[in-house]
């Protein structure tokens, strides 16, 4: 019986054996699936669509049932072979990034999952005039607090930065600062700057490092003085909510920190409106804010103000009995805000631009009628946080004006 089993047993062995040698035959035959050294039939241009900067090609890829992939192989004006892939299932390819208009040759393939290219289909594209010069056109500036504001516009949505510097007194251009934007229509105020008569030179520049020529503007920029922090404290009043909650402190909203999630003033979880008092500890006619999102994991989203007003006082003196239904009784109205997302995208998601956007600050500017009183008081009233969030929590506040002695 023993014997029967262990001949069983080398019969096995020998099929197992078997099997695999005969697996290993020939393991060339057993490559990707099309793997057949035959090229795809060539790709129809359908249409080609010239845009700004670019073009699309319409095609109508071959019926290989090995298809992979649609390309287009081309150089731009500077002679930099570029490709654009797509999936064989998509019927048109985009081509961006052109900064100069002309006539260029694209060649379509069509590839296989063996990697074998068609022979290319040859059609020319003559790309519009690039976002970057048409931006650049556009634009117009004015004289602003601490500087120049420069409004744009933007209608392809390109990705781009505005590039700015300054003359010195040698006449030299001296490099300052860049803004990221992919904003349709829309302004951006380069601050910092003395009131006395300044030259600003911008330059347009996209994602593929095309620039354009300069434009300059000169302007005065008006009296835009910081407001020390070092005076600032909390003012606690009737109404006001703690924003030192969990574990945060209120003075975490002017200590100059911002950008994390772990540096900021939070209330307690209670139905809004919620209020803020400060005391700027000197008095001044207000030009603007700025005020800083908790960041990280949390921007644009739990407690981070949304929609919020701003009362202010020169002093206390005087004040009504403080009534709920009406927290900015016997203050001075100085503007109902609404915070702005770049991605308009919902709470939760966030794009690069939206954390730069919010790094450098959300900048607030007081209307005309709201910078003639003389403040040292600030009332912040959240009335909608962003997510709904029954909660308010403050990165940063910032303040500037003109200094009243």
């Amino acid at each position: 019986m023993v014997k029967n089993i262990n001949i069983m047993n080398y019969k096995f062995y020998l099929i197992i054996i078997s099997i695999l040698i005969a697996s290993c035959i020939d393991d060339s035959e057993h490559g990707p699936y099309g793997a057949d050294n035959i090229p795809p039939g060539q790709v129809t241009v359908d249409e080609v669509v010239n845009t700004a900067g670019g073009a699309i090609i319409y095609f109508t890829p071959p019926s290989d049932e090995d298809l992979l992939y649609v390309k287009a192989a081309f150089e731009d004006e500077n002679e930099i072979e570029r490709e654009v892939i797509v999936s064989a299932v998509i019927d048109s390819l985009s081509i961006v990034g052109f900064a100069e208009e002309g006539t260029y040759p694209v060649e379509v393939f069509a590839v296989d999952r063996g990697e074998n290219q068609s022979v290319p289909t040859i059609v020319n594209i003559s790309p519009l005039e690039a976002p970057i010069h048409a931006i650049l056109n556009s634009m117009e500036g004015a004289q602003d607090f601490g500087g120049i504001n420069i409004a744009y516009e933007n209608p392809t949505r390109a990705e781009v930065s505005l590039n700015m510097s300054t003359l010195d007194e040698a006449g030299n251009l001296v490099f300052r600062e860049s803004f990221y934007t992919s904003q349709a229509s829309s302004s951006y105020s380069f601050r910092g700057y003395d009131p006395v008569p300044t030259v600003f030179v911008i330059y347009v520049e996209d994602k593929w490092g095309n620039q354009t020529t300069t434009r300059s503007f000169e302007a005065t920029p008006l009296e835009d003085i910081f407001m020390d922090k070092a005076y600032w404290s909390i003012e606690s009043m009737p109404g006001d909510e703690s924003f030192s909650e969990y574990g945060f402190t209120a003075n975490q909203i002017w200590d100059g920190y911002w950008s994390n999630q772990w540096n900021c003033g939070h209330t307690n979880f209670l139905p809004l409106p919620h209020q803020l008092t400060l005391d700027l500890g000197q008095t001044a006619k207000l030009n603007r804010f700025k005020l800083y999102q908790r960041g990280g994991s949390e921007l644009y989203k739990h407690g981070n103000p949304k929609i919020f007003k701003i009362y202010g006082r020169e002093n206390l003196v005087g004040l009504p009995i403080y009534d709920p239904a009406d927290p900015g009784g016997g203050w001075i109205y100085m503007g109902t805000f609404e915070s702005f997302k770049p991605s308009g995208l919902p709470p939760g998601s966030n794009t690069q631009e939206d954390y730069e956007y919010q790094d450098n600050g959300e900048d607030f500017v007081f209307d005309f009628e709201a910078r003639q009183h003389n403040i040292r008081y600030i009332r912040l009233v959240n009335v909608e946080s962003w997510n709904n969030q029954m909660v308010t929590v403050i990165g940063e506040l910032s303040f500037w004006g003109t200094l009243i002695n």
